[in-house]
């Protein structure tokens, strides 16, 4: 979501958590996919069961386009298409006031209205790394090493989607030994084996 986003403190601001706790919007909404994998896809889909009116709009030229990469995308679009989600490709949220949300073409920058009464966020989230701030202190404060090792991963780090979660504590549990060789942030990639 653009940092000079202006969203008005009145409007319905909903986010996927919300959504799948059961806390739905009421009336024409909005679903700013500015995470560009399967989660804007599933709100929009949600939502539109629940027979609201939805559009999806993002940034990116086409809809989910990292599922491109899991041949996803296409089953998306069209399952979005074929229950009459409205899509929006292309245009980047601006401002939303309760009624009505600004959007800018990302080519031409040309400004749209579009009404709404609420907006769904499919963005970035905030790591929840509360208990690692909270271990650090008691490691900093403590006269002795208190941990082995203390380091933040999964959504401690970067929440993301399941297989990112399962891949950093893979990543974690091989490096757990090892010296981390900081000059090189790309040694988990490197390929290990074994002497026979």
């Amino acid at each position: 979501l653009s940092g000079s986003a202006n969203l008005g403190a009145d409007a319905a601001l909903y986010t996927p958590d919300d959504i799948m706790a059961g806390r739905l919007p009421d009336g024409p909404t909005i679903v700013y996919d500015d995470d560009h994998y399967y989660m804007g896809s599933v709100v929009a889909e949600l939502l539109k069961s629940k027979g609201m009116d939805v559009t999806l709009v993002t940034p990116a030229d086409v809809i989910s386009s990292w599922a491109t990469y899991t041949n996803e995308r296409w089953r998306a679009q069209t399952k979005l298409m074929e229950m009459g989600v409205e899509l929006k490709v292309s245009q980047s949220l601006q401002s939303f006031d309760g009624a009505c949300a600004s959007l800018a073409c990302t080519f031409t920058g040309r400004v749209t209205q579009l009404e709404a009464t609420s907006i769904v966020l499919v963005t970035a989230r905030q790591p929840n790394d509360a208990l690692f701030h909270a271990l650090q202190k008691v490691q900093l404060n403590s006269s002795g090493k208190t941990f082995k090792s203390l380091r933040k991963i999964g959504d401690c780090d970067a929440p993301a989607i399941i297989a990112a979660a399962v891949f950093s504590g893979h990543r974690y549990a091989r490096e757990l030994d090892e010296e981390i060789d900081t000059d090189n942030p790309l040694k988990y990639d490197r390929v290990f084996f074994e002497d026979t």
